[in-house]
């Protein structure tokens, strides 16, 4: 009788489940919700005392583009249908404006109170309606309607090119975050003796490659690719990001030989790790239109770890992104982020070179 032992090892010398299971779970995906979200255009407001100011900080919020997405209104003639809008921003708003029965009853009404934030120009701004905003206070903005809007983030990077990168971040947070917590919970029937592990031995396989996927898909809608294609989608990122669904099935497999709830915590680290590589590549990909480097990828593998390891259940995230139970107990600085290699153009000649070597 063949033991789990020796099935686990002998998965781990075929390399073969992840790609073989790849095409089954893709024909039971339904991208039809997502779809329809990613092409319906987001429409965003701002509203504030002084014209040039406003048309200032659009401009530098949506870029060439933003006059397409991003209407601009005083607080004393608010448009007529301002549940119409994804999201309101309410800019240098004092006391006397908060007060005002216009925008009273906007911060109250269940249809728009939700989707209002207030923003304040750091003083030596465009307070005059002169000079363009600060860059870092519009980037700011820019991850606070991400945050808040986050049942538009993929209209937001679709339409507006300049919201793509806090996007994808909060995308692949997002769905790392979801496969840690489901790699623990699928983990706890483990400490049963024999029928747990039996339960828990692979179980977790469909769930995740079927978020890693759901992320890819997401990531290409966010990036204004063709999303009608589908499998295309697939076959085209496949070389890029099958590497990474064979190591996470190998190191999956290793963890599941380590004896009941003892390979809890790898498991995390390779659901967390292996889903933030994947979608760090995909997006990669779909920004520059090039593979990621072997050397790109370990650093990508090193600082999902180093991540993973700060995981802490039933925390709330300092950068009050609500993202699944899990949360991190440092969010990384903006270099640290930086090196992610999301935003990182593609290298060129020896480092290139350099790079194909390393990933072989």
């Amino acid at each position: 009788m063949v033991t789990r032992r020796e099935r686990s090892l002998a998965r781990l010398r075929s390399n073969g489940p992840a790609i073989g299971e790849l095409f089954k779970i893709v024909r039971e995906l339904s991208f039809d919700e997502l779809r329809e979200e990613a092409q319906l255009p987001p429409r965003l407001l701002l509203v504030g005392a002084q014209q040039p100011t406003l048309v200032l900080l659009r401009d530098a919020l949506g870029g060439s583009v933003a006059s397409g997405f991003i209407d601009v209104a005083s607080f004393d003639q608010l448009p007529g249908y301002l549940d119409q809008y994804d999201g309101i921003v309410l800019v240098n708003a004092g006391p006397a404006e908060r007060k005002s029965p216009k925008i009273k009853q906007l911060l109250a009404d269940v249809e728009t109170a939700g989707r209002t934030l207030t923003f304040q120009l750091p003083p030596g701004g465009s307070a005059d309606g002169e000079a363009p905003p600060a860059a870092h206070a519009v980037d700011d903005l820019r991850g606070r309607l991400v945050t808040r809007l986050g049942h538009r983030q993929l209209a937001l990077g679709r339409y507006l090119p300049t919201f793509r990168k806090q996007v994808a971040t909060s995308l692949i947070n997002q769905t790392s975050r979801a496969n840690a917590e489901f790699a623990l919970l699928s983990n706890i029937p483990a400490v049963i003796p024999i029928v747990g592990n039996l339960m828990s031995a692979g179980a977790d396989f469909l769930v995740l490659t079927k978020n890693q996927l759901m992320l890819i898909y997401k990531l290409a809608a966010a990036h204004g690719r063709d999303i009608d294609q589908t499998w295309r989608l697939y076959t085209e990122l496949l070389p890029v990001v099958g590497a990474g669904l064979v190591w996470r099935t190998a190191a999956r497999e290793l963890a599941a030989l380590i004896p009941f709830a003892a390979g809890t915590i790898p498991k995390v680290l390779i659901a967390y790790a292996g889903t933030a590589v994947t979608g760090q590549a995909a997006s990669y990909y779909y920004e520059f239109g090039a593979r990621p480097t072997g050397e790109q990828v370990r650093r990508y593998y090193e600082r999902a770890v180093e991540i993973a390891k700060t995981l802490r259940p039933g925390g709330q995230d300092d950068r009050e992104v609500i993202e699944g139970e899990f949360t991190e107990s440092t969010p990384p600085t903006a270099a640290a982020q930086h090196t992610n290699g999301i935003a990182q153009p593609p290298p060129t000649g020896a480092e290139a070179k350099q790079g194909e070597t390393a990933g072989r």
